[in-house]
């Protein structure tokens, strides 16, 4: 905060800041602040620099009279202020309430002449009188050639006057003409800093409105189904995102200081914001949706590279905590009364389709990881994930991810789908999910195509079994490419944004779930 220098004086920037809070009722709007012009009460005037004017920065200091020690001055740094209430008129030395009096004369500017009614002819001969005219307005011309006025020039109209003054001319009506412009320069300025905050402002906030204006452009974006859907899911997360704490990176400094303890949750410190909460959220939706990289999408929300790649990394982790109640194991009594009708007659005890997916990853450098990650069904290096689905074709579950080097029989396993069956429960999945065994300990059935019989050909049952099972079966791989058409999980996963692949694939699939459902009624 910078005070001002004069002892006793108390203008300071929180007065400054305290001004701009009060409403001004001629503009309607804060003082300074929007279109409002009012000039403020002071202003704090720096101290004049050595390089430029040396002679009149002693003259502040020696008026300034403050001494920290006795024998030593006291010398201003670079946040010493003057308030404007010390200066008079335009006079460049301050000189009014000092807190003492002044005891030395100053050299000030001269006041003006005053006026004489009527000017006699000069004794110098320096000075020669020129023609008067019809009502006799005196001129004299000096030794330089240059002009002063003593009587003010009467024309009949005010616009056709003409001032002969010269520049350094004090007369009473180039004082108010300075006057005057001085404050138009001022509020010009005041009106341009505006125009160019709010041309900034526009700029960099309400992004989101260029992709987001149809229904249509939404769902090409962002994913979602409409414009209503995203109203409302930032209306949702909106109250939260206020208390965001952004990803600054892996490195992090430790403090050893004893933490603060706060009665209550203190106001959120750092830098100010350059995107609104919509636009966010709109950034995050569009990375999914587009697999845009950060460089071409800092530049479409006017950031920088690195504000964008710390945006992605925050609200990642946030949609994944607060869509993730989007995917929930139904009650049982729930999906019977929601079975479709086409399932009724053959799987009436359906409860759930599972299928699992890969994602495809840059290769590691660390050669454990590119073994466990190495999938030989897809000849790269991937994720694999197990999702299943209720009747209707909603994601009623998601595994975390896994490496591509694991067999679907052991991500049933080990992911906690087993401990959500009941007992009559009929399991619906392909024939790379050997887990009857495991169904049946929990007395629940597991139906999966029958397998084929090498060179003989299927009989006509088997066949009419297969039909039936992948009639209902593909409703799960539909479920998938809903999740796919994300395309950050349809493209190679950077190798940076691998260890969140757990929070990009739930949100995707909670995202999925907010369309409509597959299977109708």
């Amino acid at each position: 905060m910078r005070i001002c220098a004069i002892k006793d004086c108390t203008s300071s920037t929180y007065q400054l800041k305290k001004w701009k809070k009060t409403f001004c009722e001629v503009h309607q709007c804060n003082s300074g602040t929007g279109w409002c012009v009012c000039p403020p009460p002071f202003d704090l005037i720096p101290f004049p620099t050595e390089r430029k004017d040396p002679e009149l920065r002693a003259k502040w200091i020696k008026l300034v009279n403050r001494q920290l020690k006795p024998g030593k001055n006291w010398k201003p740094d670079d946040d010493s202020r003057i308030c404007s209430k010390h200066f008079e008129g335009g006079n460049p030395v301050p000189t009014l309430n000092l807190g003492y009096e002044l005891t030395m004369p100053l050299k000030l500017r001269p006041p003006p002449k005053e006026r004489q009614p009527l000017i006699q002819k000069s004794k110098k001969s320096s000075e020669t009188k020129v023609k008067t005219d019809e009502n006799e307005n005196v001129v004299h011309l000096t030794e330089d050639n240059s002009v002063t006025c003593t009587v003010p020039l009467q024309f009949e109209h005010d616009y056709c006057a003409k001032c002969v003054c010269n520049a350094n001319c004090e007369c009473l009506g180039c004082l108010e003409k300075s006057k005057m412009i001085n404050n138009l320069s001022y509020q010009l300025e005041r009106l341009q800093m505006v125009t160019t905050n709010e041309s900034k402002l526009h700029g960099k906030k309400n992004v989101h409105k260029r992709f987001t204006k149809t229904d249509k452009k939404v769902r090409a974006n962002t994913g979602l189904p409409n414009k209503s859907t995203l109203l409302n899911l930032y209306k949702y997360l909106k109250p939260k995102s206020h208390r965001l704490r952004y990803w600054e990176g892996s490195k992090k400094v430790i403090s050893t200081k004893v933490p603060r303890r706060f009665k209550k949750s203190p106001k959120k410190s750092g830098p100010e914001k350059k995107l609104g909460a919509l636009d966010e959220l709109v950034l995050t939706l569009m990375k999914l949706r587009l697999d845009i990289n950060f460089e071409f999408l800092a530049d479409l929300f006017g950031v920088s590279q690195g504000t964008c790649s710390k945006i992605f990394n925050t609200w990642i982790k946030f949609l994944s905590k607060e869509l993730r109640p989007l995917i929930f194991w139904p009650d049982k009594e729930i999906v019977r009364k929601l079975l479709p009708p086409s399932l009724i007659k053959q799987y009436a005890k359906l409860r759930c389709t599972i299928d699992c997916t890969e994602v495809f990853i840059e290769k590691p450098r660390h050669l454990e990881l590119q073994a466990l990650t190495w999938s030989d069904y897809k000849q790269h290096n991937t994720v694999k994930v197990l999702i299943g689905i209720a009747p209707n074709g909603a994601i009623s579950f998601l595994s975390k991810c896994y490496g591509g080097r694991m067999s679907d029989r052991q991500i049933v396993r080990e992911s906690s789908f087993l401990d959500l069956i009941d007992p009559g429960d009929i399991i619906l999945a392909d024939r790379g999910f050997p887990i009857r065994e495991e169904l049946l300990l929990r007395y629940a059935n597991l139906v999966i195509p029958p397998p084929g019989s090498g060179i003989q050909q299927m009989t006509r049952e088997n066949v009419e079994k297969t039909k039936s099972i992948a009639n209902v079966r593909i409703h799960v791989e539909r479920a998938i490419n809903r999740i796919k058409w994300f395309a950050i999980l349809k493209n190679t996963l950077p190798i940076t944004l691998v260890p969140l692949v757990d929070d990009i694939v739930s949100v995707c699939a909670s995202l999925c779930n907010l369309l409509k459902p597959l299977v109708t009624r």
